[in-house]
């Protein structure tokens, strides 16, 4: 339920439990894979160990780039859908909101940094209007797509999936299956 008591509005927020859920077992890996080389090196398996730090640094800046101003995302709530529309956070505290009837498209790619991709049929009919490449970041090949980073995002992308399935009118493609 929102703020507002619709109970048909569901918010996807970053996780700073899914973060260090992942960090924690990006840490685990990094122990084993190290202990492992430095024994087949013929080498005690702690020898390696001063790595660690380097790599989870490594880790930790690749987790958060994302999260920048500079990336332009500010806001934690990524994506709100609730009856009329589908609320996207946008960049520099901007939130960018399209009617259900106004979505094109809207996709979830990649595993390991998976994004939501919507795409508007007008873009002039989005609040506020989308100009050309405005929302233009990594990986963007259409000029009004607005990309989302979902990673370590409550509740999981299963349910962003099952709820931009059920919204989505009958003749927008969905979600493409097994992404």
């Amino acid at each position: 339920m929102d703020i507002d008591g619709d109970p048909c509005t569901v918010e996807f927020s970053r996780s700073a439990r899914r973060l260090a859920r992942r960090a924690a077992l990006t840490l685990l890996v990094l122990v084993v894979v190290s202990a492992v080389v430095s024994l087949a090196r013929g080498r005690q398996w702690w020898d390696m160990l001063w790595l660690l730090p380097g790599y989870f640094s490594a880790f930790f800046v690749s987790a958060f780039s994302a999260r920048t101003p500079a990336a332009g995302l500010r806001s934690r709530v990524l994506v709100r859908l609730n009856r009329q529309e589908l609320e996207l956070a946008g960049p520099e505290d901007t939130t960018v909101a399209v009617d259900w009837s106004n979505v094109a498209r809207a996709e979830i790619h990649g595993r390991h940094t998976p994004f939501l991709v919507v795409e508007p049929v007008d873009p002039g009919l989005t609040r506020p209007p989308l100009r050309r490449w405005q929302m233009a970041g990594h990986g963007q090949s259409r000029p009004y797509e607005v990309r989302v980073p979902l990673a370590d995002m409550s509740p999981g992308r299963d349910v962003l999936r099952r709820e931009l399935a059920r919204r989505l009118p009958g003749d927008a493609p969905g979600p493409p299956p097994g992404a």
